[in-house]
């Protein structure tokens, strides 16, 4: 899974599990958050809505695969 690559990528983690909490189990700060963000825009060919892009509503990697499907389906 893509998302899942990017997420081991920023956080540095070996492996990435849905389940994970991004600032919790993965040690994310907010400049990775943001980072992630901005990753996820490039990588899928999405723009994010403002809603969105709050980097402390992002809880666990579960929760973003689901940000990613939900503007992959067009569902904003």
């Amino acid at each position: 899974n893509k998302v899942l690559h990017i997420l081991e990528d920023i956080s540095g983690c070996e492996k990435v599990e849905e389940s994970q909490y991004l600032i919790q189990q993965l040690a994310m700060d907010s400049l990775q958050l943001v980072t992630l963000l901005v990753e996820l825009e490039d990588a899928f060919e999405i723009t994010l809505d403002e809603v969105d892009m709050n980097p402390f509503e992002l809880q666990t990697v579960g929760y973003v695969v689901d940000l990613v499907k939900k503007y992959k389906r067009g569902e904003k």
